[in-house]
């Protein structure tokens, strides 16, 4: 999928599609703040795979990589239905796939 950036400020904003990261100094380092515009029926889904790609690139950086988690395969990764679920329950949702007229991830 192609992404139209909208806005980059460097060193601080990156906004495309959906999806707007930024970054600002607090305390004796950094604080990423993710906003990701998502229909609500899929809210759990969307925060469960964020969950896991953070968790992807926490142990790039402490150096142990254990490659690439995108899309499908977030929900194969060990751990992700019971992060949609438990998000489901924050977000006070429905998770997808739950009811019979609800899409299928």
């Amino acid at each position: 999928q192609e992404a139209r950036v909208t806005r980059a400020d460097a060193l601080r904003v990156l906004e495309y599609n959906d999806v707007r990261w930024e970054l600002e100094a607090f305390g004796g380092g950094t604080r990423l703040t993710l906003r990701h515009n998502i229909d609500r029926r899929f809210i759990s889904m969307g925060a469960a795979g964020w969950h896991i790609c953070f968790d992807v690139l926490d142990q790039l950086l402490s150096g142990t990589p254990i490659g690439r988690i995108v899309g499908g395969e977030a929900m194969k990764f060990g751990g992700w239905q019971r992060l949609n679920a438990e998000y489901a329950k924050q977000f006070g949702v429905e998770p997808p796939g739950c009811t019979a007229n609800a899409p299928k991830p």
